[in-house]
């Protein structure tokens, strides 16, 4: 594992307590206290965290030669050029036929060591236009938990380092294995969805088409065909189009229904109203049509949205 400036504590964390030492509650699960790997954490002492402490007690960054698995947590600020000698080391692993497992924004430093072209990488869904401009010619899957393309094997967001661990423990000693050592962290051993169910847009930026997308999100519920938003917008159709790609990215149909799935979100997590309300509230006419649109652009169903979002009562609560 290697620790690099401004590394995630939580990454680190998790890989460490994966695949090192069995704590002591495990042996009520599985008799079994060796370790199933040996492990270092190498760096560059003294490397500060992301949490303002410094760690000192690494290896040398080439005791990862000969290693079977480099784990690279994520880190602040990822697009910073790393150090020459750790991105060397990480190379030298991967052409000596090392498994790499980059955790949430660690495939940046997978990057600059020059081993993801052509391979298909996730990284935490926030960083993802940073990435594919940083290194074009991977192949990133945006909203993934975790990817796993053969030697390099990539997660999303910090807690997909969790699944991703456990997927590696499971291709490595077995599902049972892999399925123990959840019951210990008390986490799924896989998680249905994807990233994509945990986006969530920043603010709109201001253009000219400003006033119609106000419009656009006070209508949501109505009908909106393109001939409808255009004379609000005073433009020809054509001009309408071409407008509204230039300064959205989406056309006009992809962008109502993204927006109408962020405003079910909404609904999902705050109001209490039923899958049935929020579906003609936010537009959508019908459970159904909401339901495609959800599993388009959250990567999962209505009802798993609010199961994993709304939240519920405490457990020690008592009506």
């Amino acid at each position: 594992m290697i620790v690099l400036g401004g590394t995630f504590v939580l990454d680190l964390a998790v890989a460490v307590q994966a695949f090192g030492r069995r704590p002591s509650v495990f042996s009520k699960i599985r008799d079994e206290p060796e370790p199933p790997y040996e492990i270092g954490v190498c760096g560059l002492a003294p490397t500060p965290t992301s949490l303002g402490f410094t760690m000192s007690d690494l290896k040398p960054v080439d005791w990862i030669t000969g290693a079977d698995t480099v784990v690279v947590p994520g880190l602040e600020a990822p697009w910073a050029p790393q150090d020459p000698a750790v991105l060397a080391a990480v190379a030298r692993a991967a052409a000596d036929g090392a498994r790499l497992v980059s955790l949430c924004a660690g495939a940046f430093v997978l990057g600059q060591a020059g081993v993801l072209d052509g391979r298909r990488v996730t990284t935490h869904w926030a960083l993802a236009d940073e990435f594919r401009a940083a290194f074009p010619r991977a192949d990133l899957v945006e909203h993934a938990l975790y990817v796993d393309d053969g030697q390099i094997l990539s997660s999303g967001g910090m807690l997909a380092s969790a699944d991703l661990c456990l997927y590696v423990l499971g291709q490595d000693h077995g599902q049972s294995y892999a399925n123990d050592v959840s019951r210990v962290l008390v986490s799924p051993p896989h998680r249905t969805g994807g990233q994509a169910q945990y986006v969530k847009s920043g603010p709109r930026p201001s253009g000219p088409l400003s006033p119609v997308l106000d419009w656009l999100d006070e209508h949501l519920a109505e009908p909106l065909s393109l001939g409808h938003v255009a004379a609000q917008a005073h433009m020809s159709q054509r001009t309408l189009v071409r407008r509204f790609r230039e300064e959205t990215g989406d056309s006009l149909s992809v962008w109502i229904a993204r927006r109408r799935v962020e405003r079910a979100r909404a609904l999902l997590e705050d109001s209490r109203l039923t899958v049935t309300q929020i579906a003609h509230t936010a537009g959508f006419g019908s459970t159904e049509s909401m339901r495609r649109h959800f599993l388009t652009y959250a990567g999962t169903t209505p009802r798993a949205y609010r199961d994993t979002f709304r939240g519920g009562m405490p457990a020690t609560s008592a009506r």
